[in-house]
């Protein structure tokens, strides 16, 4: 039998993951985050969040309620400290990826927004900008054909890796 307890944590665990989704699009995901505060607030926002892992396996609804208000301070702090430091959110035309296992490269549209992008951006530790103009020159023109080519026979591709010889 359902408890009003569980109900509510049903409600608040989904609440949570918007937030999450929504703190993740807003400033480009906890590696970018971590990289604009120190290693010890890093240290323990990931464990707020282990112990977050933990009750939502083993915990009761009012015990794992007390660990989603918890993970919303943990991340007031997180957001806190990395405003405090001189960091922005991204901008709605901004995004941000993880490549090379320490690098974040943050992406806008056009060169035209390139220089608006490193004048907000430019000082992010392992940090590189791109504009997505940018990124499409490096692009073989042999790749765009077969993405054409088997576009117009209906079969979806994917590169996943390219070697250069």
């Amino acid at each position: 039998m359902k408890t009003y307890l569980d109900e509510s944590f049903k409600e608040q665990i989904k609440q949570y993951r918007k937030f999450e989704t929504t703190m993740n699009k807003k400033w480009g995901g906890k590696k970018r985050l971590f990289k604009c505060v120190d290693v010890q607030l890093e240290i323990r926002f990931c464990k707020a969040e282990i112990l977050f892992k933990e009750a939502l396996a083993k915990d009761s609804s009012k015990q794992k309620i007390q660990m989603i208000e918890m993970m919303y301070r943990a991340w007031d702090v997180l957001i806190n400290k990395v405003k405090e430091n001189g960091y922005k959110e991204l901008d709605a035309e901004h995004r941000c990826y993880q490549f090379n296992k320490n690098q974040i490269a943050i992406i806008c549209d056009s060169d035209l927004q390139i220089s608006n992008l490193k004048r907000k951006f430019g000082k992010d530790k392992d940090t590189v900008l791109f504009s997505m103009e940018e990124l499409f020159r490096f692009v073989h023109p042999n790749y765009m054909d077969a993405k054409r080519i088997f576009k117009q026979k209906d079969i979806d591709i994917t590169f996943k890796k390219v070697d250069y010889k």
